[in-house]
């Protein structure tokens, strides 16, 4: 997946610009530096959580960070990931595309039941997931996030 490649990419890319080791952005992100390296290198997957704290510790988007866009920077509105704003902006937009939560969930490879627990906001989508449902639907990761206001991925 060439999205996924990008996040461990740019996560390097990053890091080593602003001349951070690996084992600093793990105390940064409360890790321990085998797991960092291992979201870096693309062994493990990166928690959405982590991510989010990856990319506001460095003031870069989330858009950017998984390949959606070639700008670092967006208008940040709130830095903290809700679960309850994340699940009510999948559902407006899948109900905007007049999808059902079962085709969704086929098209982010998640069963139907998890992705009916993100729209609810009783759990917290996974990156991934994320990520696919953002490209399906072409709309941007900040704002489903709430991070921003307009969905437009810039």
């Amino acid at each position: 997946m060439r999205c996924i490649t990008m996040i461990y990419e740019r996560m390097k890319e990053i890091r080593e610009y602003y001349d951070n080791t690996q084992l600093e952005l793990a105390n940064i992100l409360n890790v321990s530096r085998s797991t960092y390296a291992g979201w870096e290198n693309g062994i493990d997957n990166i928690p959405l959580i982590k991510l989010n704290a990856f990319c506001n510790y460095y003031k870069i988007s989330l858009d950017y960070i998984c390949g959606l866009t070639s700008i670092k920077k967006c208008n940040i509105i709130n830095e903290e990931l809700d679960k309850e704003i994340i699940g009510r902006n999948l559902k407006e937009i899948r109900i905007k595309f007049n999808d059902t939560q079962e085709n969704t969930a086929d098209y982010i490879k998640v069963d139907q039941s998890n992705y009916s627990k993100y729209e609810l906001g009783k759990i917290l989508i996974n990156t991934y997931p994320l990520i696919e449902f953002a490209r399906h639907y072409k709309v941007s990761i900040d704002w489903l996030c709430g991070k921003k206001t307009n969905s437009t991925i810039n």
